[in-house]
């Protein structure tokens, strides 16, 4: 038995000797674009993979069942596609009803028919030759409406027709001179598109900005370390917090219940923590954000005054779990400090539950059974 029918993208591939085949090749609009509404996104059908993740809340689970471990040495390759790009792609392809869209280093946005491979339109994104970034990655699109979204290494957020692959709008979310460029996939959702930015190591302030998902303009922006007179300003020296890192490159996760979007924070800057002594809020964390406002709900902080460039910017995964005989709305976050967290969300609060180690580190001495606080090992 084969499978050829139901292997749309498994290949995608950076190899540029048919790159110049594929753009010759004239784009057409795609026809009856099915439109992304919050419902579909929250709710997706099984066969489409409309987010970064698949579902909001994170989980990266396919519900189809045609392929299974009986089946799955049969399998061939049915269509590769080039890039035309070389380097690391990181942006998982994104399905809506038969159309794939899928990034490439460097901003570059592909159209794809999932079921042939061929391309159906493409974008690319007209870099300054001066833009600052450590390197060109990007993670992807978000969908939402009758438009693509997609970030820019130059701190830009671009706004495209799904069906045609034109600029609908082009908003700039932080002057890229200043380090602030981005790499993540936007978060789509409630009429809002969500990014951070990356630059942690370059002297950034992180923060989060909702675009209005027609327009692109700026609806809210929460910033990731605290000004003076914020809560949680208090946590960094002197004027340190201007430059505090905090950097936002996943995309977030969504509780439509809660109306909370969830987003993991990078490490704090400088990397030596001597320099900036405190726990440097909201670093190394994860926030809830009101939807509606941008305001923090609640954080909790996985290491305070970190200096070892562990970021926690991977968002939890919301899921229920169970402890000691009763089931809570957990997240749950892989922590690249080697403990796998439990924490409980609510309304209005971030609990802590427990956390495991799953590898070995010797940072932590102990961690708080109450408020999860790591105690780090002097030695």
């Amino acid at each position: 038995m084969r499978f050829r029918n139901i292997l749309p993208a498994l290949v995608i591939a950076a190899n540029s000797f048919l790159f110049s085949t594929q753009l010759a090749a004239q784009a057409l609009p795609i026809p009856n674009y099915s439109v992304v509404t919050d419902e579909r996104l929250i709710n997706p059908e099984d066969q489409n993979w409309l987010s970064y993740r698949g579902t909001l809340d994170g989980w990266g689970y396919s519900k189809l069942d045609e392929i299974d471990t009986d089946n799955v040495t049969e399998l061939e390759p049915v269509w590769s596609f080039s890039t035309g790009m070389l380097g690391g792609h990181e942006a998982p392809p994104v399905v809506n009803d038969g159309v794939m869209f899928v990034t490439t280093p460097g901003n570059l946005v592909y159209a794809i028919d999932a079921a042939s491979g061929d391309m159906l339109w493409r974008y690319q994104h007209d870099l300054p030759e001066t833009y600052i970034a450590f390197h060109r990655t990007n993670r992807g699109v978000a969908l939402y409406g009758d438009k693509v979204y997609t970030a820019t290494l130059d701190a830009r957020v671009v706004a495209l027709d799904a069906a045609t692959g034109r600029k609908a709008w082009d908003t700039t979310v932080q002057d890229n001179n200043f380090g602030y460029y981005i790499t993540m996939a936007p978060l789509a959702i409630d009429g809002k598109i969500l990014v951070g930015t990356s630059g942690g190591e370059l002297g950034i302030r992180g923060f989060i900005v909702a675009l209005d998902a027609e327009t692109g303009e700026e609806v809210w922006r929460t910033y990731t370390v605290p000004s003076p007179g914020e809560p949680g300003n208090e946590t960094w020296p002197g004027e340190s917090w201007r430059t505090g890192g905090a950097a936002v490159w996943v995309p977030g996760h969504y509780d439509p219940e809660l109306g909370l979007a969830y987003f993991g924070t990078g490490n704090p800057g400088p990397w030596i923590g001597d320099q900036r002594p405190g726990d440097n809020l909201y670093t190394n964390s994860v926030l809830a954000l009101d939807i509606e406002t941008g305001a923090i709900r609640d954080h909790h902080q996985y290491h305070w005054n970190g200096s070892w460039d562990w970021d926690e910017v991977s968002t939890p995964i919301l899921m229920p779990v169970e402890r000691n005989g009763r089931l809570i709305d957990a997240l749950v976050h892989p922590g690249r400090n080697g403990y796998l967290w439990t924490l409980e969300r609510t309304a209005d609060q971030i609990n802590f539950v427990d956390a495991e180690p799953y590898v070995y580190q010797n940072a932590f001495a102990s961690i708080d059974p109450e408020t999860g606080r790591p105690t780090y090992d002097p030695a």
